[in-house]
């Protein structure tokens, strides 16, 4: 699943993350998120790449994809 933010920066974000932010109702807080994944049963490197999110609301699973990017790559030019 691709998802773009505002910018048009496209992010491909992993099945499970996906498959956990298609399930949240946004907006969520850091530790809703957390918590639907948990529920949801997955992996711990899944729980631990979402538990690296700053915490505060996301309003959209654009935000969540948008984060991860920047956490992982950078902000994108």
């Amino acid at each position: 699943m691709e998802i773009e933010n505002k910018s048009g920066f496209v992010i491909e974000l992993p099945l499970e993350i996906q498959r956990v932010l298609k399930s949240i109702d946004f907006p969520a807080q850091r530790n809703e998120i957390l918590e639907q994944a948990k529920k949801s049963g997955e992996i711990r490197d899944i729980l631990r790449e979402l538990g690296m999110l700053p915490d505060k609301e996301y309003d959209s699973a654009e935000d969540v994809a948008f984060q991860l990017h920047t956490i992982y790559i950078g902000v994108p030019s």
